[in-house]
C-alpha cells in the first residue's frame, strides 16, 4: 500500500509538470474484492494474483494550467548544511 501511494504521488507530480491535472481515486482499493469490479479491471489487464491498491485519473483541467504560485512558508526556519560544513 505504501509503495503504491508513493508511486501515485510521483505520477501526480509528473502530471503537474506536464501541465496535466490529476485526482487520486481511493475507492478502487475498497472495491477490489467486488466480483464485477474485478471482472471489469481484468479487461484492462488485471490478473488473478494482482490487487488494486489505488487509482488515479489524469487529464486536461478545465481551469487551464496548474497554479504554481509558491506558498508563503511559515514556521520554524530550516538551515541546510552541505557536505563538509
Amino acid at each position: 500500500m505504501a509503495d503504491s501511494a508513493c508511486a501515485l504521488e510521483n505520477m501526480m507530480i509528473a502530471a503537474n509538470a506536464l501541465d496535466l491535472g490529476s485526482c487520486w481515486i481511493n475507492q478502487l482499493h475498497w472495491l477490489d474484492e467486488n466480483p464485477e469490479v474485478r471482472k471489469f479491471m481484468k479487461t484492462y489487464g488485471l490478473s488473478d494474483d494482482e490487487t488494486i491498491t489505488g487509482g488515479l485519473i489524469i487529464g486536461y483541467p478545465d481551469t487551464g494550467l496548474p497554479d504554481r504560485t509558491p506558498l508563503e512558508r511559515k514556521g520554524n526556519p530550516v538551515t541546510w548544511l552541505g557536505a563538509g560544513e
